[in-house]
Parts: C-alpha cells; structure tokens; sequence
C-alpha cells in the first residue's frame, strides 16, 4: 500500500518538473516571439542567415522567436569629420565638417544584405566618399589661404553636397553639410600674423603721426594766437604812446599859444604904454624899475652911451632867471 502511494507521488513528481520545464519553455518561446521597435527606428529580419524583405515599424511586434531583429535608427543624425585637404599649391588645410544625415527606412534591408549594420553603412559609403570628394574639390582651389572665402567655402558645400546625393542609393540620405571651422597652414597663418602684425604697427605709426600733427597744430595755433596778442598789445602800447605824445603835443602848442598870446599882450601894453607916455617916457619907467632891482642887491647895469647920465637900462639878473626859467 505504501508502496503505490510512494510510486503515486513520484509519478506527480516527475509530471510537475516536466510540466514547469514546459511553462518555462513556452514563456522564453513567447517572450522571444514578441519583439518592440524603439521610435524613429525600423526593424529588419534575419532567420537562418535570409533577411527578410518586411521591415518592422516602430512599436510592439509578435515574430517568430527565432527571427533576428537588426534594428536601424532612421532619424536625423549629425556626423563630424575632420581632415586635412589639400590645394592646388600642395598646402594642407584641416577642414571640420558636420554632415547631417538619415538612413532610409525603406532601403533597411538592402542595406543590411549588401553592406551590413548602420555603421558598416557609414564607413564603407559615406566616410570615404565624403573624404574623396572633399580633397578632389580642393585640388580646384589655387591657393590654400583661399579657403577663407566666402564664396569658395561656398561653392565647396554646393559641391561636395551635390557629390553626396548619390548615397540615396546606399539608404542614405543627406540633408545638410556644413563647414565648422578651417585651420590654414601654419606657414600661413604665421605669415597672415606678420602682415596683420605689420599692419597694426602701420596704423600705430600712423596714429602717431596724427597725434604729432595734431600737437605741432596746435602748437603753431598757440604761437600765432600769442603772435597776435603781442600785436594787439604791442599796438595798444604804440595808440597809448601816440595818444600821449599828441597829449604832451597839444599842451606844448597849448603852452606856445599861450606864451605867444601873453607875449602878444604884453608888447601891445608896452605899445599902448609906449603910445600914451611916449618912447622917452616909457625908457624912464624902466630905469625906474631897475633902480628897485638894484636896492635888492642887483648891481649889473648897462649904461646908455647916449645917455647924459648912466641909468640902469636892463635888470641882467632877472632877465636871466626868467631865462632859465
């Protein structure tokens, strides 16, 4: 009896454990059978080595559990590249690109097929190309400090981006292709650092020039306006000493006038005086007065030899101080 129980509880033993290796067999299975595309992705198939025509879209996706998913990211992307490029006279100028591209959601499984992942699809077709037309299109360049123009830069974007179209074919598509930046040779940039060097030195000299031009200006306005000043001061001094000159003129003349009106006067009293007591009279009353003279202490005279008698006919003394004076 026990015997049956012990065999009973081994067969329900051995139909559990085979019946847990199937739920997990069936759950790893249907786990495998479904699969999720990220967004912006599309999926592409393998089984046994084919790949499948059908891509897989984004979202959830029931699929044979042993179908291989290569995903493939069909947004907009941006790849940097960095080369050197050469122009026509041989000199190398490190250009840095951005290509902005997408892979083709349509051309996955060819892509796949013929090239392998998105990366192998970028280096095998874009990377080269881009790096092959880019030196091609430089070698049209004369010089390499050209490539710091404008429209050369340009023209080069046109082109190389027109060279690029064709990786539609390979499930790429490019959208926009930029110029980041452009390092010349350093025999040119040293060479554009001397000119640019000497050009400041040049405007230097020339500011200076200005500012010595400006100063001797200045100084020639300041001696001509201190010129000008002495003039005016120096014919202000001449009008003062003209003025003074005509003032001590004017009272000289003044002076004579009056010395020629008082001696005018006093020959017309003596005349007057001679007219009223005679020539005999007035010789008289001069002797008269140089008599008071002589009482003062003056005893000069001078004698009339005419005369009967000596009379004093002219006091010298006075005479000679009103000469003086």
């Amino acid at each position: 009896m026990s015997s049956e129980i012990t065999n009973r509880a081994t067969k329900i033993g051995v139909r559990a454990f085979f019946g847990i290796i199937v739920v997990f067999i069936t759950v790893i299975i249907l786990f495998n059978c479904i699969t999720t595309i990220p967004a912006g992705h599309v999926g592409v198939g393998t089984m046994f080595g084919k790949v499948k025509a059908n891509t897989y879209s984004e979202g959830m996706h029931l699929v044979n559990p042993f179908l291989k998913i290569t995903l493939f990211d069909a947004r907009q992307k941006t790849h940097k590249e960095s080369m050197g490029v050469p122009s026509a006279d041989q000199l190398i100028t490190q250009f840095e690109l951005s290509l902005q591209y997408r892979l083709i959601r349509e051309k996955a499984p060819s892509m796949l097929k013929e090239t392998g992942t998105p990366q192998e699809v970028l280096s095998v077709h874009m990377v080269p190309l881009l790096r092959s037309q880019m030196r091609e299109i430089g070698k049209s360049v004369g010089t390499a400090e050209n490539f710091y123009n404008q429209d050369v830069q340009k023209r080069i974007q046109e082109e190389l981006l027109t060279s690029l179209l064709n990786l539609s074919d390979k499930g790429i598509k490019i959208e926009k292709l930029l110029i980041r930046d452009v390092v010349l040779p350093e025999i040119i940039t040293n060479a554009v650092l001397r000119k640019k060097e000497a050009a400041q030195s040049a405007e230097k000299a020339k500011e200076e020039l200005k500012k010595f031009k400006v100063d001797q200006e200045r100084k020639q306005a300041q001696a001509e306006a201190e010129k000008i000043a002495e003039l005016i001061e120096a014919t202000k001094q001449k009008e003062v000493m003209l003025i003074g000159a005509n003032a001590r003129l004017d009272a000289a003349k003044i002076d004579a006038e009056s010395v020629l009106v008082k001696a005018k006067a006093e020959a017309k009293a003596k005349k007057m005086l001679v007219e009223a007591v005679t020539l005999k009279g007035y010789i008289k009353l001069e002797s008269m007065k140089s008599l008071v003279q002589l009482q003062n202490g003056n005893h000069m005279i001078i004698l009339d030899p005419n005369a009967v008698s000596p009379l004093p006919f002219l006091n010298l003394d006075n005479m000679s101080a009103k000469t003086t004076k």
